[in-house]
């Protein structure tokens, strides 16, 4: 039985169809102007998705930052903020930006329109609104849309049956396609779901890049009390037992990494996205990493949370954390695209 023909998706279904209605509803009013749209007064390009969970949004947004950063901008992060902890700045995946640019302007607020004003009034000059393609309140000067190469609409339903937050008819709307984690594809796959893709946008020029979130480096907290972090590459994993904990929406995604990199996974332990740990659940993992005689892998997303129970609470939470980068697949599709494509 598939996916979409599950009891439980059939009987959602109405339900899905629903949701997609008032969704499609909701856009015709901001194309026919019976919603108000805000613009700023510097260039907006959103990177978003049809599909909730996880498309790679972060490491697009992390690319287009250096990008725009390299070519003499000053990028902003403009975000709602979701799964933020109270009081705090930003949420796991704002942290881990910061991490990775410490001088990059972000701003969380689920009234995005009065968080670009503040962006643009610090000093930024080009915006990254990040998970915005279902924004409609804040003009963008181009749409970047993440899918998925493998299953580029889920089952093909809308929340609560499926995973679509909207009809698919929605790519429409996009300026750029990227087809996301589009390794183990071949070539004719990838042109045949382009073609589709193009069909359903009704444009046969239409930009297609296909991608995917490659693993560039190991980082390694040995004592996470003193000292810097030792910087590995990444197959040091070949042959070593891992124990792997993550809290991300798509866990299965550091196994295939982890075990594409010839590294045997002897146990997994899984938390819903955004799960905020506890120190005695890091703690619980280290422990089993050292009675498995296995080395703990996380996530950069996760370690944003396990570096502030190290601040917090001075523990020492031993562990190697594999960071992500987005690499485009030159010969596939489109190709590279060429950054002043997204500068403006």
């Amino acid at each position: 039985m598939s996916a979409g023909d599950h009891p439980l998706r059939q009987a959602l279904w109405p339900l899905g169809l629903l949701y997609g209605a008032v969704a499609g509803f909701r856009n015709f009013l901001f194309d026919s102007g019976g919603k108000a749209v805000h613009r700023l007064d510097v260039p907006v390009v959103s990177i978003g998705n049809l599909t909730v969970g996880g498309t790679g949004k972060t490491p697009t947004v992390a690319w287009l930052c250096r990008q725009a950063a390299a070519a003499g901008k000053r990028p902003g992060v403009l975000a709602r903020g979701y799964g933020r902890a109270p009081g705090a700045e930003l949420n796991d995946e704002g942290e881990l930006l910061r991490r990775r640019m410490p001088e990059l302007l972000q701003q969380q607020d689920p009234d995005r329109v009065a968080a670009g004003r503040r962006l643009v009034a610090a000093g930024a000059d080009y915006i990254v609104l990040d998970d915005g393609f279902q924004h409609r309140r804040l003009h963008r000067d181009l749409d970047v849309v993440c899918l998925d190469a493998k299953l580029p609409f889920g089952n093909g339903q809308c929340l609560p049956a499926g995973d679509l937050r909207e009809f698919r008819s929605g790519v429409r709307r996009a300026g750029k396609l990227l087809l996301t984690r589009a390794e183990g594809l071949e070539a004719e796959q990838l042109v045949q779901r382009a073609a589709r893709l193009r069909q359903l946008a009704r444009r046969d020029d239409l930009r297609v890049h296909a991608c995917t979130h490659a693993p560039s480096e190991l980082v390694e907290w040995s004592d996470l009390g003193a000292g810097e972090p030792v910087t590995h590459e990444v197959a040091t994993l070949a042959g070593q037992r891992v124990v792997l904990l993550s809290a991300i929406a798509r866990p299965e995604s550091l196994r295939d990494t982890v075990v594409a990199l010839g590294a045997e996974v002897v146990r997994e332990l899984r938390y819903r996205d955004h799960h905020r740990y506890t120190l005695a659940e890091a703690r619980a993992a280290v422990e089993a990493a050292m009675a498995a005689e296995a080395m703990l892998v996380t996530t950069e997303k996760d370690d944003v949370k396990l570096a502030a129970l190290v601040r917090d609470g001075d523990a020492e939470l031993p562990r190697h954390v594999l960071r992500i980068d987005l690499q485009f697949l030159e010969h596939m599709l489109d190709g590279e695209p060429r950054p002043a494509e997204f500068l403006l």
